[in-house]
């Protein structure tokens, strides 16, 4: 984990001096926010789980509307039991936190300080934990090491160079084989509501 925290902060830094040199055609930023987090697949539903985002951003306008944006962020996800699940239906109260490296890339179209979104990210499973009735285990053999999130969003500028972001991301590589047949229920799959604030550096409504 601080091998990738540490590779987060080099590349924030290379993002920003690239944009620096090349102030006309990049805009560069600092993405951070929480994460509202469940898992399809398994026996418990809502966004329970909450965790948290953060990273760094390069944006390549290709005119006043269309941008292409690369991002590289650390983002813990998972499932967490409701109390009514445990309470009314005496499931197992169970935490599950999942560590991904992620590498979302961004088509994103704005007009004025709305800007709409849509792309794909290719995930890294760093780290998994679950605590299943208060029994902590280390599981990150049981997850898949890659994963791919479709994102779709919106996003508004607050002023020159702060804006907030919401998106939407589900899995379309399962996170999970449970070794059944088949393919969609028979797996796992991210399913994640992101906020954000988003710190600009160049080109505030991009």
């Amino acid at each position: 984990m601080k091998k990738i925290c540490t590779s987060l902060i080099v590349l924030a830094f290379l993002f920003f001096g690239f944009s620096e040199a090349s102030a006309q055609s990049f805009n560069a930023g600092l993405t951070a926010g929480a994460t509202f987090c469940q898992v399809d697949g398994d026996n418990y539903a809502g966004f329970h789980q909450l965790g948290f985002t953060a990273g760094a951003f390069v944006n390549l306008p290709f005119d006043d509307y269309l941008s292409a944006q690369m991002e590289l962020k650390y983002s813990l996800l998972g499932a967490h039991s409701s109390d009514r699940e445990v309470n009314e239906f005496y499931y197992n109260p169970y935490n599950l936190r999942l560590h991904y490296a992620e590498v979302p890339l961004m088509l994103r179209f704005g007009v004025d300080f709305l800007t709409l979104e849509a792309g794909v990210s290719a995930d890294i499973r760093v780290r998994a934990t679950e605590d299943v009735d208060g029994d902590y285990q280390i599981t990150t053999s049981r997850w898949n090491a890659f994963s791919m999130t479709a994102n779709g969003g919106v996003h508004l500028a607050i002023n020159e160079h702060l804006g907030v972001g919401a998106r939407f991301m589900y899995s379309v590589v399962p996170i999970r084989f449970t070794g059944n047949p088949g393919w969609f229920y028979n797996q796992y799959y991210n399913k994640v509501v992101q906020i954000t604030l988003t710190y600009n550096i160049n080109s505030p409504l991009r």
